[in-house]
């Protein structure tokens, strides 16, 4: 999207407010507060709602695509530094994606080693009587 608005193919343009102009990780910090004040105080139905999950994920893309410019605190989004962005972001989408890949595995494990350590347990408990 920021390619397509720069190279103004694109028919959206960049945000400004009072003359400033708005970065997206603004939008992504702003995505991310509103959706904390629904998990901190929704209701249960809009807590687990896919569109609030979608939202969060938004709201963090947004904030990790301008990653170099947080570090920094220069605009190098095009510049050679703001490839520091872009590999944070995929560093990001590997990690979460090995995470919900893995993540039954894992559950799997946890459960097989708790069927083990209870049947271990039983064996191990002295009889009464």
């Amino acid at each position: 999207m920021t390619h397509g608005i720069r190279g103004g193919w694109l028919p959206l343009g960049n945000l400004s407010a009072g003359g400033r102009h708005l970065h997206h990780y603004n939008i992504g910090i702003a995505t991310l507060a509103g959706i904390g004040l629904i998990a901190v105080r929704g209701d249960e139905r809009a807590v687990g709602h896919p569109a609030v999950a979608a939202a969060y994920g938004v709201g963090t893309a947004l904030i990790t695509d301008e990653f170099a410019l947080l570090v920094d605190l220069q605009d190098v989004y095009w510049a050679k530094q703001g490839r520091l962005s872009v590999d944070v972001s995929i560093g990001v989408l590997a990690a979460l994606g090995t995470y919900l890949t893995a993540r039954p595995f894992w559950d799997e494990i946890a459960k097989v080693t708790r069927r083990h350590i209870t049947a271990v347990a039983k064996r191990n408990l002295p009889s009464t009587g």
